[in-house]
């Protein structure tokens, strides 16, 4: 088993699922092993991610969140901050669209085929936005601990 060929999803999986984060969830839905529980896993990935998403925005843009924080003691970082922003609402516009797919028509084997390259996008996106807030925590301290002698 590996990030890439998760286990095969077995019947207890989804009732599991609230102790999986919405990525493994998501990578479990892909696997070439599931069917019709690969569609609902799938669908529950879906639903954690946008929760994931929500506290996300919440931590990131809400009253005295890191963005602001940031864009308050490093303002050179204020585009960056402009553009990680921005893709809260793609992300969260992916989240939505995709969902409101998956959950038109069958849920089969089909269906399934067909929302792997939607949902490996999906998590691409979400990985690298992660990435970059990272990235941004980082040039944020680097900054603020290299302008202390």
């Amino acid at each position: 088993m590996s990030a890439m060929n998760p286990a095969p999803i077995r019947p207890d999986a989804i009732g599991a699922a609230k102790n999986a984060d919405a990525s493994t969830l998501l990578r479990r839905g892909l696997s070439p092993a599931a069917d019709a529980d690969g569609v609902r896993m799938l669908r529950t990935g879906l639903r954690q991610l946008r929760a994931e998403l929500r506290e996300h925005v919440a931590a990131m843009e809400g009253p005295d969140g890191f963005y602001d924080e940031v864009r308050r003691d490093e303002p050179r970082l204020s585009g960056t901050v402009s553009r990680l922003r921005r893709e809260h609402g793609r992300l969260n516009a992916m989240v939505d669209d995709l969902d409101r797919w998956m959950a038109r028509g069958a849920a089969d084997r089909a269906k399934l085929n067909a929302a792997r390259p939607r949902v490996r996008e999906l998590l691409e996106q979400w990985g690298s936005h992660r990435n970059r807030d990272h990235q941004l925590a980082y040039e944020a301290v680097s900054l603020d601990l290299g302008g202390e002698d």
